[in-house]
Parts: structure tokens; C-alpha cells; sequence
């Protein structure tokens, strides 16, 4: 891979008037000299266009029609790109500087690599910042997203093999993407922040909606569907925590860490439990932290959840005759 390889970087947009400048900006303005920028934006009422047109003779592509959502978007420029990395940043995300020549120097530095990420930093309004440290790990894959899409790129070709972006998620077709290709391209983590994530209140996922837990519960449904071992699926229907059945298969999981198999449902009902709790659901969540002690997988976060005295009766109790 040349010193430089192509670099195709797809913003999906939709009414970011306010804040696409900034992401714009900060591509264009990555002095990359073999970068192909795409825009697709879904037919913005507000002043998203006049932006784009502003910077209209730096950027490869740019649409502004209607399309079926974020996901849709995202595949069309995915489709279209010709670089030799992708990535996307949402319109209301930035690089930091100099991260594309830092992208395209790692790639060269291991050629074996399909996926090159680093770190992320959320920032809020109020002036607050938090880094989102980034690294693959199977039992934390489990437990939550722990790959933030805006400083992950890849490899085009790996979707020749593992699909492009998943249509049907709203929330995490990142989290379904990072599924496919984590646990079978070889990565490589970069200990530096490579992008900013906006927080703000018109933001997809700013408020930990309900549908973001759906969409986490069928990636792992999805994994365990897709194993050739069924001692993962037949655990999760045990449980009953097994979602969507008819939903489609991945690629085999050629590097999947069977030795790890415990701790990954471990971490999973962790988090599951958790959801029921805050979703309100307490029957449901007596009945796996019940079940969990029984089969042996509870552990950590759950526990402490228990000792906290949240007032679960039938918890407290069954921790009790441990």
C-alpha cells in the first residue's frame, strides 16, 4: 500500500445545518492529498445544502435527495467509493487533524491489517469532554458497543465478504458491522484520539432509547445464530434471551474465541439484566438473576446491582441462599 492509498470518507446527513460545517471542515481540511470525500444527504429542509455547496469544490460527490435513513446513506456513498480505506463521519462528528496520513501510515506499517481504529472523545455543550478508549476485546464486544464508529476505517474490500451496512438496524448498524468484521480481520489499535463525538439532545442515540437495546440484543442473537457450535444459541433459548430467529446469518467466525464462551454470556446477561431493570421489566429481571445464580453466570456488575438493596425482593432473597 502506497504512502498515500486512497482514502474515501462518506458523510450521511440529514437537517445538520448547524453542524456539518464543522465535520466538512474537518476532512477537507486534512490536507490528504488522495482523499475522495462523498456527501449523501437526505433531502435537508434546512440549511445543510447552502453549506454544502459552500465547500462544493472540495468534495468529490454530494447528493441531496430522499433515502430510506441513516443506513441507506451510508451504503450508497459505501457503494460509490473507490478509495482503497473507508470510513463514515456523521454530520456532526470532526476529525482530529493529521488522522488520515496517520491512518494510511499504520495500514502500510502492518499490510495484514483489515480495520485500523483509535480512540474517541465525546464532547458535550456545556464545554465537558470524555474519552471513549477503544479496543477490541470478545467479553467487552458482549457486554456493550465498545468500538465508536467515528475513528474505525477499513478496508473497502471487506465488503465483498462480509456485507455492507445492515439496513434494517436504526440504532447499531455499526455495532452489526463491527460484529462481521472484528472477530475475523485482523486489527490494528492505534492509542490515539482520532475523532470528536458530538453530544447533543437531537442526537440518534444521545438518550439511550429503548430501540438501541433491541438492536444490541439481535447482533448477539446473530453471533450465536451464525456459530457452527450451538452451545451459544442453545444457551441464550434457554435463558430466553434470544431474539429474532429468522433474522440472517453472518460470515462463519473463523477466529471465534470458543475458550471465551462463558464469559462472553456472562457479560451479555449482565448487561440484559441491567435493560430489564431500567426498562422496568422486574419479573423478567427476577427470573434471570433466579436463573442466572442456578446455571452459575452471574457475577460483577449484577451483583453489586443487587447489593445496592433496589428493592427486588426476590433477588435479595435467592442471592441470600447462595
Amino acid at each position: 500500500m502506497s504512502a498515500q492509498p486512497k482514502i474515501s470518507i462518506i458523510t450521511p446527513s440529514f437537517n445538520q445545518g448547524h453542524y456539518i460545517e464543522e465535520t466538512i471542515l474537518s476532512i477537507i481540511g486534512q490536507g490528504y492529498a488522495n482523499l475522495e470525500y462523498i456527501i449523501i444527504d437526505g433531502g435537508s429542509t434546512d440549511n445543510t445544502v447552502e453549506v454544502i455547496k459552500k465547500y462544493a469544490s472540495k468534495i468529490t460527490y454530494w447528493v441531496s435527495e430522499k433515502d430510506k435513513g441513516q443506513s441507506d446513506a451510508i451504503n450508497k456513498g459505501l457503494k460509490m467509493a473507490t478509495g482503497d480505506i473507508v470510513a463514515w463521519l456523521n454530520s456532526d462528528d470532526v476529525y482530529e487533524p493529521g488522522v488520515l496520513q496517520t491512518i494510511a501510515d499504520a495500514f502500510a506499517a502492518n499490510p495484514k491489517a483489515g480495520i485500523v481504529y483509535g480512540d474517541v472523545e465525546s464532547f458535550f455543550p456545556d464545554g465537558r469532554t470524555e474519552l471513549w478508549t477503544n479496543n477490541f476485546e470478545p467479553a467487552d464486544f458482549f457486554r456493550r458497543v465498545s468500538i465508536h464508529q467515528p475513528a474505525v476505517f477499513w478496508k473497502r474490500n471487506l465488503h465483498e465478504t462480509y456485507g455492507y451496512i445492515d439496513e434494517s438496524f436504526y440504532y447499531l448498524m455499526d455495532y452489526d458491522f463491527w460484529a462481521r468484521i472484528f472477530f475475523n480481520v485482523p486489527s490494528q489499535r492505534i492509542n490515539k484520539t482520532l475523532s470528536r463525538f458530538r453530544v447533543h439532545d437531537s442526537a440518534k442515540t444521545g438518550k439511550n432509547p429503548i430501540g438501541l437495546y433491541d438492536d444490541y440484543r439481535r447482533v448477539i442473537s446473530r453471533i450465536a445464530r451464525s456459530l457452527p457450535d450451538v452451545q451459544l444459541l442453545a444457551q441464550l433459548k434457554q435463558l430466553k434471551v434470544y431474539h429474532n430467529p429468522e433474522d440472517a446469518y453472518y460470515s462463519a467466525y473463523v477466529a471465534w474465541p470458543k475458550e471465551q464462551e462463558t464469559k462472553l454470556l456472562q457479560e451479555y446477561l449482565n448487561s440484559y439484566i441491567e435493560q430489564e431493570y431500567t426498562r422496568g421489566n422486574i419479573a423478567n429481571t427476577n427470573r434471570l438473576v433466579i436463573q442466572s445464580l442456578g446455571e452459575g453466570y452471574l457475577f460483577g456488575k449484577i451483583k453489586t446491582l443487587v447489593k445496592n438493596n433496589l428493592g427486588i425482593g426476590k433477588i435479595k432473597h435467592a442471592l441470600h441462599a447462595q
